[in-house]
């Protein structure tokens, strides 16, 4: 676990960047590889296999890192796309079936930079993505309450069967 981290296709998720199996290379490999150095809101994306379509942002204070083959680095220009505008439209519905409809590959799915470069995304003003972000987080946190919620009450809800169970099966209640 020595040298420059070196991201690959199964470090990144929709979620974040999973990096318990990341991959290191020398400050040698890193000279070798400066087109594929990642910076701070660069928005990666993987670009063949099974997990195409998968991306995330490159956080702040990351540090250094690489990106090998698989995973493209799309660098957002801050003055016409956030990189939160930019990964939040990846993920979407809209941007997966992008996504799917540009793959190529016989036996293996694929992208290339040609049909990256051809996608079509809605670009507001940066203020109006800025209001787009905030509802989406907005509604977001919303759906994560009510999911928490209807989880609380299913728990419960199996507790009480289980404790009905237990009393009927001993004879506590009388079952007609």
């Amino acid at each position: 676990q020595e040298g420059i981290p070196l991201l690959r296709s199964q470090n990144i998720y929709s979620e974040g960047l999973i990096l318990d199996d990341v991959a290191y290379i020398s400050e040698e490999v890193d000279e070798q590889m400066s087109n594929s150095r990642i910076q701070e809101g660069d928005v990666l994306l993987n670009i063949t296999g099974a997990s195409i379509g998968r991306c995330f942002y490159v956080p702040k204070n990351f540090g250094r890192g690489n990106v090998n083959q698989h995973v493209c680095i799309l660098r957002p220009i801050q003055s016409k796309i956030t990189t939160e505008y930019l990964y939040s439209f990846l993920i979407s519905g809209i941007g997966q079936n992008l996504i799917d409809a540009c793959q190529n590959g016989a036996n293996r799915e694929g992208l290339n930079f040609q049909q990256l470069k051809s996608f079509v995304i809605p670009l507001p003003e940066i203020s109006e993505q800025e209001e787009i972000l905030k509802h989406i987080q907005t509604e977001t946190q919303r759906i994560d309450s009510t999911v928490s919620k209807i989880e609380k009450e299913i728990e419960l809800m199996n507790e009480y069967r289980t404790a009905l169970i237990s009393e009927a099966v001993t004879g506590k209640i009388k079952v007609t």
